[in-house]
């Protein structure tokens, strides 16, 4: 097994682990949200609530924002790492010696 696949494989395991947890927790929230209703604010009672984006779109936004500057880091680094890794060498090219035939000359009359 290579680094990468071994990488790829902990990574698997970390983001199926991360998953679970957070199917368990949106499971109790289900669970026991309803016995919070009674002290939820009345958002027409807010100032203003009906120019406030609402928690979708704040997340929709936010990780729009998010995932554009992970790409713009990535690229960045990606130019780092072309700027000071050592570059990939060549294989020595076996230099081609040309097939020299001989033609016999003509015979001088």
């Amino acid at each position: 097994m290579t680094a990468i696949e071994m990488t790829e494989k902990i990574q698997g395991g970390v983001l199926k682990a991360v998953e679970t947890s957070q199917a368990w927790t949106l499971g109790a929230l289900r669970s026991t949200s309803a016995a919070f209703d009674g002290i939820k604010p009345d958002p027409s009672l807010i100032p203003f609530a009906d120019k406030v984006p609402t928690a979708t779109e704040t997340l929709d936004v936010a990780f729009g924002f998010f995932g554009k500057l992970l790409d713009a880091q990535h690229a960045f680094l990606a130019g780092m790492v072309d700027v000071y890794a050592p570059k990939a060498t060549a294989p020595a090219a076996t230099p081609v010696t040309p097939k020299v035939t001989t033609v016999p000359s003509a015979k001088k009359v």
